[in-house]
């Protein structure tokens, strides 16, 4: 088993995160976030697969947010 650090945002504000996190200067800074544009679970679990869907059914208002582009609906 391992840890995942998996990324989640509310349905619909999937652009605001892309621009803040992938697009800006800002990266990494979770303080500067604007508000409600994220959080983040850490969820032990055996693959990232499986800690995608464990976050998927903690917060079904959200979309899960992995590298780059893609991201996973809940």
């Amino acid at each position: 088993m391992g840890k995942f650090k998996i990324a989640v945002v509310e349905l619909g504000q999937e652009a605001r995160w892309r621009k803040y996190w992938i697009d800006s200067d800002s990266k990494g800074n979770a303080d500067a976030a604007p508000g409600g544009l994220g959080r983040t679970e850490v969820i032990e679990a055996a693959t990232v697969t499986e800690a995608v869907e464990a976050v998927q059914l903690m917060h079904p208002d959200c979309t899960v947010m992995l590298a780059g582009e893609e991201h996973h609906n809940a």
